[in-house]
């Protein structure tokens, strides 16, 4: 027999501080893609695989903030307020009527999703950019 680990969803606390530690170790990386990118210069060095590694380890702090920024969402709207003043908003409006701010449980029904071109999140169909990492879409 198998025994399974029960592996419990994260709460709004733990994503929080998830989130933080992923904007600071993504802050880390830009300062060390910064520097390396200066000595380069600096130094008319042209090996920029450092950079790109840098760059894509940049990419990967990008991708667990945005997942942990839609998990933080997914939990405050499930508790139906709204997820900048925490006034109660209806799943059918699309804004809050307090703030303005787009009601987190709100889904266009006619929203087709497809997967962005660089860090492979789904995301709106409608999207020019991809709002987790920023690359312009194809056909866009």
């Amino acid at each position: 027999m198998v025994e399974t680990i029960e592996q419990k969803a994260p709460d709004l606390r733990e994503l929080k501080q998830q989130l933080q530690i992923a904007k600071d170790q993504r802050m880390d990386l830009v300062v060390k893609l910064g520097e390396l990118a200066h000595s380069l210069v600096r130094d008319k060095g042209m090996d920029v695989s450092r950079l790109v590694d840098l760059s894509n380890a940049i990419l990967h702090k990008d991708v667990l903030i945005y997942q942990n920024q839609n998990a933080i969402t997914k939990l405050t709207a499930n508790q139906h307020q709204c997820v900048n003043c925490q006034q109660p908003v209806e799943d059918s409006a699309k804004f809050c009527g307090n703030c303005g701010t787009l009601n987190a449980n709100f889904k266009d029904p006619n929203a087709n999703q497809v997967i962005c071109n660089s860090c492979e999140q789904l995301i709106d169909e409608q999207h020019s950019f991809c709002p987790c990492c920023g690359v312009k879409q194809e056909g866009q």
